[in-house]
C-alpha cells in the first residue's frame, strides 16, 4: 500500500500509517514532506488519493501535509458500535494530532468533513491555526437523506449489488456533483472506492452508525467562538450538492474572520477539478504566495 500511494502522489517520501483512538477505532494517517504542518480532511467519500493533485505541490515548498481520514471513511476503520457523530470525528482527529505532536496548523477539510473542522476548531483551539473549508458548512447531523436511503436498502444492496454498486453510487455522485468531469475515470473510482468496496457489510454497518448518530450540541451556536481565519472555497461552476446558500449566510453572520473565495467552473470536488486554486488558496492564507481563487463578499 505504501509504494502504491507513494507513486500516486508523485513522491517517494509518503508515510502511512494507523493511530488508534480507542480499542476498537484506528484512523489512517497519510504524511509527506517535512516542514510547517497542514492537515487535510476528505469528505465522507473521501480518502488520502483525493488530494493527490495537491499533496506534491505542497511538500515541495517545504510543508508536511497530514492526511486524516476519519473514522469509517476511506481505510480507516469501520466499527459497527462506534459513535460517528461530527463532534467524535472532530475529538479523534484531535486525538490523532496530539498523538503526532502537532501544533497549531491550518485545516483543510472537505464537504462533511468541514462540520467536523468547525467543531475542531471550537473544541480545540489550541490545535487549529486557520481553517480551508471547501464546500461544506456546519452541518448538525451526519445522516444525510443518501445515508438514510443506504441504510433502508442496505439488505438488498449487500445481497444482490455488492462492490459494483458501491463504485456504481460513487461514480454517479462524482459526476452530479462536479462542474467538469473528465477528472472521473475508472482508476480514480477504484480508488476512491479500495477501502469501502472491498467489505460491504462494513460499508452498510457504519452508514447504520452514522444514521443513529447524535449531536451533543448545536455548531451553529458556537461559531461565534472561533478567532482563527476561516475562508470557505466554494465552486461555481454547475453541479449538484455542495454548501447551501443558507448555511453560507450562517457562517458569514456567526464567524467573525470569515471569507468566501470562488473558483469558477469548478464544483464540489475543487481539488480535483482545480487543484492549483486549492493550492493558491492554501499558500495565500500562510503568507508565501498569493491566493489564487477569486474573492467573494464574505
Amino acid at each position: 500500500m505504501l509504494f502504491a500511494l507513494a507513486l500516486l502522489l508523485s513522491t517517494d517520501s509518503a508515510v502511512v500509517r494507523r493511530v488508534q483512538t480507542a480499542p476498537a477505532e484506528s484512523l489512517q494517517v497519510t504524511i509527506v514532506g517535512s516542514g510547517e504542518p497542514i492537515v487535510l480532511v476528505p469528505g465522507l467519500a473521501g480518502n488520502a488519493f483525493a488530494f493527490r493533485k495537491i499533496i506534491p505541490s505542497l511538500a515541495e515548498r517545504g510543508l508536511q501535509v497530514v492526511v486524516i481520514e476519519p473514522l469509517g471513511v476511506g481505510h480507516s476503520s469501520r466499527p459497527c458500535k462506534a459513535n460517528y457523530s461530527y463532534t467524535s470525528q472532530a475529538d479523534r482527529i484531535a486525538a490523532v494530532m496530539d498523538t503526532l505532536g502537532l501544533p497549531r496548523a491550518l485545516v483543510v477539510a472537505h464537504a462533511g468533513a468541514v462540520s467536523m473542522a468547525l467543531r475542531l476548531a471550537v473544541r480545540r483551539p489550541d490545535l487549529v491555526s486557520q481553517l480551508l473549508i471547501i464546500d461544506g458548512g456546519p452541518d448538525e447531523e451526519v445522516a444525510t437523506g443518501g445515508i438514510r436511503k443506504a441504510v433502508k436498502f442496505g439488505f438488498f444492496i449487500k445481497l444482490f449489488a455488492g462492490r459494483g454498486k458501491i463504485k456504481s453510487e460513487v461514480r454517479k455522485a462524482m459526476v452530479s456533483s462536479s462542474s467538469d468531469t473528465t477528472w472521473i475515470t475508472t482508476e480514480v473510482v477504484d480508488s476512491y472506492t479500495a477501502g469501502p468496496a472491498g467489505d460491504v457489510g462494513a460499508v452498510l454497518r457504519t452508514l447504520k452508525g452514522m444514521a443513529k448518530s447524535v449531536e451533543p450540541d448545536s455548531v451553529r451556536r458556537h461559531l461565534s467562538e472561533i478567532s482563527v481565519p476561516v475562508r470557505l472555497l466554494l465552486g461555481t461552476g454547475p453541479h449538484d450538492s455542495g454548501v447551501s446558500h443558507g448555511k453560507v449566510l450562517v457562517m458569514q453572520g456567526r464567524i467573525p474572520n470569515f471569507a468566501v473565495d470562488s473558483v469558477p467552473g469548478a464544483g464540489l470536488h475543487i481539488h480535483e477539478e482545480q487543484p492549483q486554486a486549492v493550492v493558491g488558496e492554501i499558500l495565500g492564507m500562510l503568507g508565501r504566495e498569493r491566493g489564487k481563487a477569486g474573492r467573494l463578499d464574505g
